[in-house]
């Protein structure tokens, strides 16, 4: 009987928990593997924001050009270079305002805004009246504004042909908006050759 629970108490303490230096071995191996993935994790952070941020205007270019098809009148897109409305070179808050018949110059009636609601983030917007690949330059040419008539097509005023959105890092891929002047409006690469690759810009 003795012997039996001897045993039963033996077995007992070998089902018990970690011990406290199984743990902090736990937990050394943890915080190295989170170091190892720290840069990796940052850069798709920063990437992301990025793509949002180059998303978020190319939605708001087909919106202000179907409004300006549906409404057979002029709307204007406008990336205004603030940030929820403060100003910050290169931030990519925008609005599309249409004119009303009775004022079809003035661009009064907001259609809709979009405020980035996060100065914190990394992506940076500039914009170049030709296509191809620039230098980093956030805030150039902005605020911008871009005009669609009731055709769809880009206004005659409307020198904007590229809209690109760059990070503070060399390790974010850069993105753009290529604009033609029949009103199509394109996301693409412009690191690549639209004669090699589909996503290029030029």
């Amino acid at each position: 009987m003795g012997h039996a629970q001897a045993m039963n108490s033996r077995v007992h303490r070998s089902t018990g928990g970690f011990t406290l230096i199984e743990l902090m071995v736990g937990i050394a191996l943890l915080g190295i593997l989170l170091m190892l993935a720290y840069p990796s994790y940052t850069s798709f952070i920063r990437n992301a924001q990025v793509r949002g941020a180059a998303e978020s205007v190319l939605n708001g270019l087909q919106l202000a050009r179907a409004e300006a098809i549906r409404r057979n009148g002029n709307v204007q897109f406008t990336l205004t270079n603030t940030s929820k409305g403060a100003a910050l070179a290169g931030s990519t808050d925008w609005n599309v305002y249409a004119a009303l018949p009775a004022t079809p110059t003035v661009f009064d009636d907001l259609v809709q805004e979009r405020l980035t609601g996060d100065a914190s983030s990394n992506a940076r917007a500039q914009v170049s009246t030709t296509v191809g690949t620039k230098a980093a330059d956030p805030g150039a040419g902005m605020p911008a504004t871009i005009t669609f008539t009731g055709l769809g097509r880009l206004a005659a005023a409307t020198t904007v042909r590229q809209i690109d959105f760059t990070g503070a890092t060399t390790d974010v891929r850069r993105l753009a908006i290529v604009l033609a002047p029949g009103g199509d409006v394109r996301l693409c690469d412009p690191g690549h050759s639209l004669a090699t690759n589909p996503q290029g810009c030029s």
